[in-house]
């Protein structure tokens, strides 16, 4: 149910004065006052009608604020969602890209191709080395009209030139030895590095199983909460949730009751059984003094009750009653 109040605006009240002006060129004493009365009394009553409608408005703009903050939080934690997923798809990329480097770094040169790049190489070195000799050779073939001594001379250089080409020869074949050695090591550490890398693409692809399964938990927990948010929460369920939490409360507190109940039930039961164990072993030692002292008292010699009195006979003759029948029940049992 809502009032509405017909209020003249501002440019109005301004034109109903401007008119009043006009019509009255001079104002006197008594119509300022009431100008001034009636102007009052207007502003009294709208801020009335103001303060009246504040309550319903405020509960309207409260509930368009919490609206407001529950799109943003919405849409924040839709922002959040998106880019997780963008988080965990480059992370995927990059596994996939560092999975592929490994399987290429899992795949060293075998010790076939290492050799045959070795052999190469010496072939080309010894084509070189061909070529030079050819060289030398033709260069003897002209200087065959040298004397003898050149040729002893050059027939020497040969000699040490063949023995200082065979030392090389002999130096390259360690280099090369040692070059395979080097290249052998190489590839047993590439291989022990590749078997790290493949340990650690191992963890690396369970964590990102457990991610992935991660997200798809909250892409479904992000559907969820869109389509409620769509559909919107029904308060029945709430008021279904805040029941059952109440029955589950008193239910607690009953049952808290009854333990109570129950540790004072058993705390008076262990009382009364210490207390009658208690009253069952002074009654035994009682029973067990009283026969104690009649079997004394039987053992008396006849003289002896003879000399005593009669009031002490009439009480002797009771006790021998008492301690006849006492001795009785003990011989029955």
């Amino acid at each position: 149910m809502t009032i509405s109040v017909e209020s003249s605006s501002p440019a109005s009240l301004n034109k109903g004065s401007s008119s009043l002006m006009g019509s009255s060129p001079i104002y006197s004493p008594s119509s300022d006052k009431r100008f001034w009365s009636n102007l009052r009394s207007r502003v009294d009553t709208l801020l009335e009608n103001r303060e009246n409608h504040n309550p319903a408005q405020k509960q309207l703009d409260g509930a368009e604020d919490r609206s407001k903050r529950m799109k943003e939080d919405a849409m924040l934690l839709l922002r959040g969602f998106d880019s997780v997923s963008s988080s965990l798809s480059l992370l995927s990329d990059n596994l996939e890209n560092a999975l592929q480097g490994a399987r290429d770094l899992a795949k060293p040169p075998t010790l076939t191709d290492i050799l045959h790049c070795t052999m190469e190489k010496a072939s080309r070195e010894n084509q070189s080395k061909e070529g030079k000799h050819e060289g030398d050779e033709e260069n003897e073939e002209t200087e065959e009209g040298n004397t003898g001594l050149k040729r002893k001379l050059d027939e020497c250089l040969e000699d040490s030139q063949q023995d200082d080409d065979t030392k090389k020869e002999n130096g390259q074949v360690l280099k090369h030895i040692g070059k395979f050695k080097k290249a052998k090591n190489l590839a047993i550490s590439m291989a022990s590095k590749a078997a790290t890398l493949a340990r650690e693409l191992k963890s690396m692809r369970s964590d990102l199983r457990f991610m992935q399964e991660r997200s798809a938990l909250l892409e479904e927990e992000n559907r969820r909460l869109r389509d409620s948010f769509d559909t919107g929460i029904p308060p029945e369920e709430d008021d279904l949730v805040r029941l059952q939490m109440e029955a589950l409360l008193t239910e607690k507190s009953r049952l808290a009751n009854e333990n109570a109940n129950l540790n004072r039930e058993n705390q008076s039961l262990r009382q009364l059984v210490e207390y009658h164990q208690l009253a069952s072993e002074d009654l035994s030692a009682s029973y067990e003094g009283l026969l104690r002292g009649m079997g004394l008292d039987i053992s008396c010699s006849p003289e002896e009750h003879t000399e005593a009195n009669d009031g002490s006979g009439a009480r002797e003759k009771d006790l021998y009653g008492i301690s006849k029948s006492l001795d009785d029940i003990y011989d029955d049992e």
